[in-house]
């Protein structure tokens, strides 16, 4: 892997985010650009390639420090606490950077990510405790207290290893199941729910069902007019779920 300064990363980041909003707004065309255009394009492209690359190794050893952390909880609970690692598609990186055309390539928290789903609340707010004590932690977000709009709740933490920043999220088993079905139904109807695409009803339905699972997490039991309005936002989601469509398969 080639060393890349920072200056360069943020450099092509640049170059490619304003090549996609040209693309996007149809100024380019990219099955015109001749030999020589292409060019500097795949050399960008292999920067941020090098740059990914860069998170590999600081993103496995983030991983089998934070196993060291999370041990106890697993055997205290009497079960295999599931961690889980991945680096962020080169694809998915431009697709953030279409998004966020303004944001610095380097200043990107989340290209290695590692995920720990935890037997419980009160183990994920240890773990995190402890990793705040410990590690270098860029920033921390809670949003189990502070959930995100769409009802995303986990702890969210950006530790910076080998000087390269990595996303840690800790999460319950509910809160796993919650976020996996939301982009399981994203996945089969191509549709970017994660990102606040889609129909309003898959939404507000997506929220209460959050609610649900926190209450359960809490043992605490649902009024019943929150069930009717749960109920009721599942009839108007449902069209728009993937479930629907299992349903309909013979």
């Amino acid at each position: 892997m080639r060393s890349v300064s920072i200056s360069q990363v943020n450099k092509a980041g640049k170059r490619l985010a304003k090549l996609l909003a040209a693309v996007v707004d149809g100024s380019v065309n990219l099955d015109q650009l001749t030999d020589q255009e292409w060019e500097p394009v795949l050399a960008d492209v292999q920067l941020l390639e090098d740059w990914r690359e860069r998170h590999a190794r600081p993103l496995r050893a983030t991983n089998a420090s934070l196993r060291h952390y999370i041990r106890p909880f697993s055997a205290l609970n009497a079960v295999d606490v599931s961690v889980t690692q991945r680096l962020k598609k080169v694809s998915t990186i431009l697709d953030k950077l279409d998004r966020y055309p303004t944001m610095p390539l380097s200043s990107m928290e989340d290209i290695g990510g590692i995920r720990a789903v935890l037997p419980s609340q009160a183990a994920s707010d240890e773990v995190a405790r402890r990793l705040r004590k410990n590690w270098k932690v860029h920033r921390y977000r809670d949003y189990v207290r502070e959930p995100k709009e769409s009802g995303y709740r986990a702890l969210h933490l950006i530790v910076v290893k080998q000087g390269v920043k990595i996303e840690v999220q800790l999460r319950t088993v509910l809160q796993d199941f919650w976020a996996n079905q939301v982009e399981r139904d994203s996945r089969y109807l191509r549709v970017d729910f994660k990102s606040g695409a889609g129909h309003d009803a898959v939404h507000a339905y997506y929220l209460s069902m959050s609610e649900l699972l926190k209450m359960r997490e809490a043992s605490e039991e649902p009024t019943e007019d929150f069930m009717v309005e749960l109920m009721r936002r599942y009839t108007l989601a449902k069209p728009y779920l993937a479930s629907s469509l299992d349903e309909e398969q013979p």
